[in-house]
């Protein structure tokens, strides 16, 4: 094969790969429904590294993070987004501090599903956080009485 058509095929070669990595990427043009964001987050609690969330199934938003306890409401929108609005405590008589995100969800053309935060922007397929580290049920609910005593809220 002469040195061109070597290069030429190499950029070929190099495209296709380049389109192939960008179709298997999430299409942002594809949110996943708000009734499956609630259906995936209702009445279960997402656990964190330091602490959780639980999303309440009338709307109700709890969270703690090390010795801190966020209080607020949850939602899902018709374009794939997660958002919760909160008021965090960490210390008595703290008036707390507001603090409002959404997560997005689309689905590629394959209908997997991909997720990322408004604050890194970067997308992940949550595969692996569905199925082990959001589970049914409140299971933060002491670490949340045991805050709110506390701070007096």
């Amino acid at each position: 094969m002469a040195p061109l058509s070597k290069l030429t095929a190499l950029v070929i070669a190099a495209a296709l790969t380049a389109t192939s990595a960008i179709a298997a990427g999430p299409d942002r043009k594809k949110p996943v429904s708000g009734q499956t964001i609630a259906e995936l987050y209702s009445g279960k609690t997402w656990t964190w590294t330091k602490g959780g969330s639980y999303w309440g199934p009338d709307g109700s938003f709890q969270a703690v993070w090390e010795d801190s306890v966020g209080l607020g409401k949850w939602y899902a929108t018709s374009k794939g987004n997660l958002c919760y609005e909160a008021t965090w405590y960490n210390q008595k008589g703290d008036p707390g501090g507001q603090h409002n995100e959404c997560f997005r969800h689309v689905a590629d053309s394959e209908g997997q599903l991909w997720k990322n935060s408004e604050r890194d922007k970067s997308w992940y397929k949550p595969k692996k956080e569905l199925a082990e580290r959001i589970k049914p049920g409140n299971k933060i609910a002491s670490q949340v009485r045991k805050l709110r005593r506390k701070y007096g809220i």
